[in-house]
C-alpha cells in the first residue's frame, strides 16, 4: 500500500530535492509541499498523511512548534525533522515535540528514505551525524538506580526488544501468545521503570539499548 508523504520546507530546491528522490520510491507518494506553518496545517488536516517532513526554521514559524499543532490534528502522523540544526537543544525539543525522527541536511539525500522507512515501523530514527555526546545524553544511558534496564524482568526485556523493533502491542501478543492488554501492561511498567513519560521517550531509550 502506497504511503502518502508531506514536505515542509521554505526553501524550493530542498523540497522539489525531496520530492524527487521520494517519488523514485514505488512505495511512497508525496502528496503536497508546503513553504509554511497555515499551509501545512491545511494540507495535514485535508490529507492525514502516514508522514511529514517538515523542517525547523520556517519563514513563519517555528517548525517544532508546527509538530506539537500537526499531532493535535493527525495523531497518527509520524513526523521526520528535517534541519541543518544539530545542537541538543533542537534535538531534544523536537522528540519532546512528538517527532520520530531528526535527519540533518547534511546527511546523504537517500538517508531521508531511510527515515520514512522507520518511522513507518513505529522506530526511531536518529541521524549518524549527530555528536555521539548528543546521542548519549538524549537516549538516556543510566547507570545507576531503578532507571536501568537491569531491573526489567525477562518478560519485560523481550517485550522491549520487540517495542524497539516497531512492533504493534497486537503483534507482540500474537508472537507471545498473550493478550494486546497484557502487552500494553508491560509497556506502561517498561516506561515507569526508564522514567518514561510519553511513548517516544521510551523509543528513545530502547534504540540506545537495542540500536539496529
Amino acid at each position: 500500500m502506497t504511503k502518502s508523504i508531506l514536505i515542509v520546507d521554505d526553501h524550493p530546491m530542498i523540497s522539489h530535492g525531496l520530492k524527487s528522490i521520494i517519488s523514485k520510491h514505488a512505495s511512497y507518494r508525496v502528496i503536497g509541499e508546503a513553504n509554511d506553518g497555515r499551509s501545512c496545517l491545511k494540507l495535514i488536516e485535508q490529507n492525514k498523511p502516514d508522514v511529514a517532513i517538515v523542517d525547523i526554521t520556517l519563514k513563519d514559524g517555528d517548525g517544532i512548534s508546527l509538530v506539537v499543532k500537526i499531532r493535535e490534528i493527525a495523531a497518527e502522523t509520524k513526523i521526520i525533522m528535517y534541519t541543518m540544526h544539530s545542537s541538543k537543544e533542537y534535538v531534544g525539543r523536537a522528540f519532546v515535540a512528538g517527532a520520530f525522527a531528526y535527519v540533518l541536511k547534511s546527511d546523504k539525500i537517500e538517508d531521508i528514505l531511510t527515515a520514512i522507512d522507520a518511522v513507518l515501523q513505529g522506530r526511531i530514527y536518529l541521524s549518524n551525524s549527530l555528536p555521539q555526546e548528543i546521542l548519549s545524553e538524549l537516549m538516556g544511558k543510566r547507570n545507576s538506580g531503578e532507571n536501568s534496564m537491569d531491573t526489567l524482568t525477562p518478560r519485560e526485556y523481550e517485550i522491549a526488544s520487540l517495542i524497539s523493533q516497531g512492533r504493534t502491542p497486537q503483534q507482540i501478543g500474537e508472537l507471545l501468545c498473550i493478550s494486546p492488554k497484557t502487552v500494553r501492561v508491560h509497556r506502561t511498567n517498561l516506561m515507569h521503570k526508564l522514567s518514561c513519560s510519553h511513548i517516544h521517550e521510551l523509543l528513545l531509550q530502547l534504540h540506545h539499548y537495542f540500536p539496529r
